[in-house]
């Protein structure tokens, strides 16, 4: 009888592996696609045992916080698309199925298979659990060990900081991450040693997250996680405006096949909803813009909330650049990221001096001539007697060649001219910049305030 079934079985499985390949192949969505699907059900699994009581606040939020952190994950694995190849190479391995599958069942089962063995037991099933995890822990040290003893060793920091994530031990994950900071710094590491601070602390992004995070976007700005964790920052302080405004402006960059753009409009839309905004209202905002942005100009000043035991770390990479730079100065790249990090560090005249170096690389670069004046705009009281600085004035006149119609330089412009006493212009400029500008924007409330002490 018991032939009888597994032949059934044997058959079974065979049909199943044909089905594929004699059926007229069809698209199929990608992995990616399927895996988002799940982390969307277990999302609302959360949602659910949060509402039935079975999870606290802090519980469905560090839940959530690793759903969050495996679909932002899975949107950088690139899968290919499957082919299913002709006809004639199908049916060649159809047959092959058909006749090899019995077979090799047959020689692995004859020499050590018998239907008379008993089933494994639930404490034998344990027993082997147990002796997996030890297995695992015991190959996880002998990782580490051969790290220690190779240092430099980026791919072995690598598998630890993964191993240990995995495993959630996220303390021992955060320290390998910060070793491979050390090696390779990249957006892409901070993201990850971010998020593995977060994961250790409940889904807090605490001070300390806050900074590598902000650490990242200096070296990365596009870096989605880093983005994404900084706006679940200003949710859990409360500021549920300025989440949404950093949110929203990651959905910008996003297209619809992104596989994380549903998570973000939903935490758009909680976060709308437990404030009573409407999101359309909200101007997006990238992080980096936000942190000391002048509310006059609107322009980005990048300033990062950095502690003192990261400073030796942050300072390292730092100047790790800027030696890399000196070797290679015609890096463009390099000096705007340089720049962003000498910005976040505070260190405005290196920022100035780094932005310097990128413009004369570029001539035609709009980008680093307006980093350079949101420096030195906030290192300006607008407001003060007296002339604005020859350089800001000067930049922003070489911005309006490159773009006629750039708001932030057309406001700039125009108040210089207010401030040398020619109004007739200063309102030209002013007007030109509001007939640019979107509703609803600080910059544009300010110049009609401007505007008004004119007339």
């Amino acid at each position: 009888m018991i032939w009888v079934v597994f032949g059934s079985l044997v058959l079974a499985v065979i049909a199943a592996l044909l089905w594929p390949l004699v059926r007229a192949p069809r698209f199929t969505e990608s992995r990616t696609a399927y895996d988002f699907m799940v982390f969307q059900d277990q999302l609302k699994e959360v949602e659910r045992d949060k509402d039935r009581g079975l999870l606290t606040t802090i519980e469905a939020d560090a839940a959530r916080l690793e759903i969050h952190r495996r679909i932002l994950a899975t949107s950088k694995i690139e899968v290919p698309e499957p082919t299913t190849g002709s006809f004639a190479s199908r049916g060649i391995l159809s047959v092959g199925i058909f006749a090899l599958i019995p077979l090799l069942a047959l020689v692995v089962y004859l020499p050590i298979g018998s239907p008379m063995v008993p089933g494994m037991s639930a404490d034998e099933r344990t027993q082997i659990m147990a002796t997996a995890s030890e297995q695992t822990n015991q190959l996880l040290e002998q990782i580490a060990a051969n790290v220690a003893a190779n240092p430099d060793n980026t791919e072995g920091w690598s598998l630890l900081a993964r191993s240990f994530r995995q495993l959630r031990r996220y303390d021992e994950s955060a320290a390998a991450y910060r070793e491979l900071a050390r090696l390779a710094p990249s957006g892409e590491v901070y993201a990850n040693l971010g998020e593995v601070l977060a994961a250790a602390r409940g889904g807090v992004i605490s001070r300390e997250v806050h900074d590598v995070l902000m650490q990242a976007l200096a070296i990365d700005r596009d870096e989605p996680r880093a983005r994404f964790y900084l706006g679940l920052e200003q949710s859990q302080l409360g500021n549920k405006e300025v989440a949404i405004a950093i949110w929203r402006n990651l959905a910008a960059d996003a297209t619809d096949s992104t596989p994380w753009l549903d998570l973000v409009i939903n935490e758009i839309s909680r976060a709308a909803e437990a404030s009573n905004l409407i999101p359309i209202n909200v101007e997006p905002k990238h992080p980096l813009d936000l942190s000391v942005e002048n509310p006059a100009t609107q322009t980005p000043v990048a300033a990062g909330r950095i502690m003192p035991e990261n400073m030796d770390m942050i300072q390292g990479m730092v100047d790790g650049l800027a030696a890399r730079l000196e070797s290679d100065p015609e890096d463009f790249d390099g000096w705007m990221m340089l720049g962003r990090s000498y910005t976040v560090l505070g260190n405005f005249d290196g920022a100035l001096n780094a932005y310097r170096k990128a413009m004369t690389l570029k001539p035609a670069d709009i980008n680093s001539r307006l980093q350079f004046a949101a420096v030195m705009i906030s290192r300006t009281d607008l407001n003060a007697l007296g002339p604005l600085p020859e350089s800001l004035t000067q930049t922003m006149a070489e911005v309006l060649k490159i773009d006629t119609k750039q708001p932030n330089a057309l406001f700039i412009t125009g108040l210089a001219h207010a401030k040398s006493g020619n109004l007739a212009d200063a309102k030209t400029y002013w007007q030109r910049a509001l007939a640019e500008l979107p509703n609803s924007t600080p910059l544009k409330s300010e110049i009609k305030r401007r505007l008004n002490t004119l007339d």
